[in-house]
């Protein structure tokens, strides 16, 4: 005799659950490299803003040429690395957006075939009270047949 339905169905809902569970983990693991990559970029311009001041406060007492070409490279090197960081971020945004849409897709069909499991467990359940009920019915009728 083959299994029943339900059983069949909980194979393929181990295997959509497995599924989910990766996707889980592939949006836990994308949502952290945005909020990395968001993280990086304020201490990338909490570092200029440091920088500046210090530069501010060192103005004050007097640079030389020397050191204000140096100070507007670094600036710009500083700069450079934001405009990097802020590509970074695009990407990862990106990313997680389409991360986000995988897990939909395999959340809505593991969500389906837990529902379609269901479905078939309820009703196996519902022929297995009827069939019980019947008996018991039939019982009940060869006992009234006997004189009980």
């Amino acid at each position: 005799m083959s299994k029943p339905r339900s059983e069949r169905l909980g194979v393929v809902l181990g295997l959509a659950e497995r599924q989910k569970e990766a996707a889980d983990r592939y949006l836990a693991e994308s949502q952290q490299r945005l909020q990395h990559a968001e993280t990086q970029l304020i201490q990338l311009q909490d570092y200029m803003l440091e920088y500046q001041q210090q530069f501010t406060q060192a103005g004050q007492r007097g640079l030389t040429t020397d050191q204000l070409r140096q100070h507007q490279a670094f600036i710009g090197r500083l700069e450079q690395a934001m405009r990097q960081q802020h590509e970074t971020i695009r990407v990862a945004r990106q990313q997680l957006e389409q991360v986000k849409q995988y897990w939909q897709s395999v959340y809505a069909r593991y969500k389906g075939i837990q529902k379609l499991t269901d479905k078939a467990v309820y009703s196996e359940q519902a022929v297995r009270d009827k069939r019980e009920q019947q008996a018991i019915d039939e019982r009940s009728q060869r006992n009234r047949g006997f004189g009980i």
